[in-house]
């Protein structure tokens, strides 16, 4: 049935590759092309953010993946996410986590945009691993900053410090591992104190998930 309505919808609203906003098959996340121009990368020698044990990400954040990024933050893009997560689960498996959770989002952003595109891909991973997913764990303040506009890691790591904090209420996670999934891993400072905060909760161990990563030129 949800093949069906897929068909139908894409008569009155084709389907765009969310990386080169191309028209694609009802039944397509993302082109041929695209597919192709991803840029894989490989996880071995990552640094990870502190207070995490590693990093997984899937792509360089560049050409094909950034522009997925970019419409996966545009409200429209969760396509790529859904591309993507599948890879991530392969690339995890056997990490032994007990838990999902995501960088979480302002409330009036996520009212905004339709949805938190990190809790999207959390989702994801959650449905693919058979891993159980909480997103009340963390909270984010509302600001009319955005951390991207920040140039130094030492002022993103600052600002993040200040949106983050614990939620009320939240599920007891003592001595669990977890899985932190975001969007993009660019200086490791969001997902350092989102980190920083679980383990503070009773977290025993942090890997940080992302979609893509930044990837500093030799």
């Amino acid at each position: 049935m949800s093949k069906a309505r897929d068909f139908i919808l894409d008569i009155f609203m084709p389907t765009r590759c969310p990386c080169c906003e191309g028209f694609i098959k009802w039944d397509k996340l993302l082109c041929e092309e695209c597919e192709r121009a991803l840029e894989p990368v490989d996880n071995s020698n990552e640094v990870p953010p502190a207070g995490c044990s590693a990093a997984v990400s899937a792509f360089k954040y560049d050409g094909a993946a950034k522009q997925g990024i970019y419409a996966l933050k545009d409200g429209w893009g969760i396509s790529f996410a859904v591309y993507t997560a599948p890879l991530l689960a392969e690339k995890l498996k056997g990490c032994g986590a007990d838990l999902i959770t995501c960088v979480p989002m302002a409330k009036r952003k996520a009212n905004e945009r339709g949805y938190n595109q990190a809790e999207v891909i959390a989702k994801e991973l959650s449905k693919l691993m058979g891993i159980p997913y909480d997103g009340g764990l963390l909270t984010r303040r509302t600001t009319s900053m955005a951390q991207h506009d920040l140039e130094t890691a030492s002022e993103r790591a600052e600002f993040a410090k200040t949106l983050y904090g614990i939620a009320d209420g939240h599920s007891d996670i003592t001595g669990k591992k977890l899985l932190l999934a975001d969007d993009i891993h660019t200086t490791g400072a969001t997902l350092s104190e989102c980190a920083g905060r679980l383990l503070s909760m009773g977290a025993s161990d942090i890997i940080a998930v992302t979609l893509c990563r930044t990837v500093k030129e030799k």
